[in-house]
């Protein structure tokens, strides 16, 4: 770490709306309660489907189950830890790091929807959203522009935040930081010569 970099230890955790999780956890709860109570009717000996047609219901009901668990646990809370380093991202079975060193700009995003950001992405020119970090319900967040993997092309990822202007304060912080050392590093090197 830079030596004039104080220590910096940021942590948010980003959690979808109780709205959402409700309403997840009562879908989940309906898909199971009917493939349960259909299942111990089977069982019992007085099957309400049989044949083909359980086949189709239990891999139905089965499977809407099984994606709505998945979205639950993928989808819905999302941690950020900004530190000297960067910003480590942690959603679900997902995680990324994004080194101070990449990171260009951060801003602020406009606070809409994941599907109308995705969906105007789609058909804008210009710069574009290459990694969207978000948690369904929660529409604000920061945009980071960032160097590619070949230092060359940049990159636009969107990070959703419950509270995004002070995750874009924190951010610009170690920036500035960071940039700062660099030029410290360069005015020492050049005093040497």
């Amino acid at each position: 770490m830079p030596m004039n970099v104080q220590p910096l230890n940021y942590f948010q955790q980003v959690k979808a709306s109780g709205r959402t999780i409700a309403f997840l956890g009562l879908l989940l709860g309906l898909t199971a309660g009917v493939f349960t109570g259909v299942g111990i009717k089977h069982l019992v000996g007085d099957p309400l489907v049989s044949g083909l047609e359980s086949l189709l219901f239990y891999g139905a009901f089965g499977g809407s189950s099984l994606i709505t668990l998945f979205v639950m646990l993928n989808y819905l809370m999302m941690s950020l830890r900004v530190s000297g380093e960067g910003i480590a991202i942690q959603r679900g079975m997902k995680s990324a790091m994004l080194n101070v060193d990449v990171i260009l700009t951060v801003r602020v995003a406009e606070t809409r929807s994941r599907m109308s950001r995705a969906a105007s992405e789609a058909t804008k020119s210009g710069r574009q959203v290459s990694q969207m970090w978000s948690v369904m319900g929660i529409g604000s967040g920061v945009e980071i522009d960032l160097l590619g993997s070949d230092n060359q092309e940049i990159q636009t990822w969107f990070i959703s935040s419950n509270d995004p202007s002070d995750l874009c304060e924190k951010l610009q912080l170690v920036i500035s930081h960071f940039h700062g050392d660099e030029e410290l590093e360069d005015r020492s090197v050049s005093d040497q010569v």
